[in-house]
């Protein structure tokens, strides 16, 4: 499967309102994504209410997931101990898309996949519980607008319509290289399974380890090994992580790792 199918499936995954698109045909998309998306990292006050006004826009106003807010921001008190990145257009400079990484350091600073599902895995060995505090994280909060999800970009050259189809993908892959540079090697989800399966042919291998619940649709939990994608990841996404990668801690935007608790490594399984 393709690069662009792939996103197109991650895409509609995302919000099955969407209809898929034709696949482009032009050179690899990866290679071209930079020329128009660029990954950072929300580490100053303004570029988080970036992120949050536009999960309110998505959340809130265009899937309704959550109630509409006087203030138009989305954010809860998982925000507070979360490594929050995001994609930009280049040319307009407005954010097309957004994800968090909740973090952890003590018992009680439970993940959110521990709040919904406690109790209730069904694949307790890959349960966060059984992980140092230290390595463990969850991505969350996925947000990419409709003008990206649905792959409209109305009057944008094809070749950046195409590109905006790597959008959610490439947050997750942005989220998995601040996992790593973080000693977070033990990722969790809770996403739709067409997602998963989706994300699986990327090359992001999540395992479930527990049954779907109705939550802002149907959704359930993952869990993934960071360290496992390198070797997992076909070579087209490789290289598009190994952009995203180059953008993230170039001189100019380097990213800072306050809230990510690093630790030495450890087995996958105490």
């Amino acid at each position: 499967m393709s690069l662009q199918s792939v996103a197109s499936s991650a895409a509609i995954a995302t919000d099955p309102t969407c209809a898929a698109q034709p696949e482009h045909t032009a050179h690899s998309l990866s290679h071209h994504f930079p020329d128009y998306f660029r990954a950072v990292q929300a580490n100053t006050e303004p570029l988080r209410q970036a992120t949050y006004q536009l999960r309110h826009q998505v959340y809130c106003e265009e899937l309704q997931f959550e109630p509409e807010r006087a203030d138009a921001l989305e954010y809860d008190g998982y925000d507070e101990r979360a490594m929050h990145v995001a994609v930009k257009h280049v040319l307009s400079g407005s954010l097309a898309g957004t994800v968090r990484i909740v973090t952890s350091q003590f018992k009680n600073e439970l993940l959110p996949i521990e709040h919904y599902f406690a109790g209730n895995f069904t694949n307790t060995v890959l349960a966060p519980a059984n992980f140092s505090r230290q390595h463990i994280c969850e991505i969350s909060r996925l947000a990419v607008p409709a003008a990206i999800r649905c792959l409209v970009l109305s009057g944008q050259p094809s070749l950046e319509r195409a590109c905006s189809k790597l959008v959610a993908v490439a947050l997750y892959l942005t989220a998995q290289i601040l996992c790593l540079r973080a000693g977070r090697i033990h990722t969790y989800v809770m996403i739709e399974p067409a997602l998963a399966r989706a994300l699986r042919r990327v090359g992001l291998h999540f395992i479930q380890i527990g049954e779907p619940i109705a939550f802002n649709g149907i959704r359930a939990p993952y869990y993934l090994d960071a360290r496992t994608t390198n070797a997992s990841l076909s070579p087209e996404y490789l290289q598009l992580r190994a952009l995203l990668e180059k953008q993230l801690f170039d001189n100019s935007n380097r990213p800072q790792m306050t809230l990510c608790y690093s630790a030495p490594d450890q087995p996958a399984v105490r």
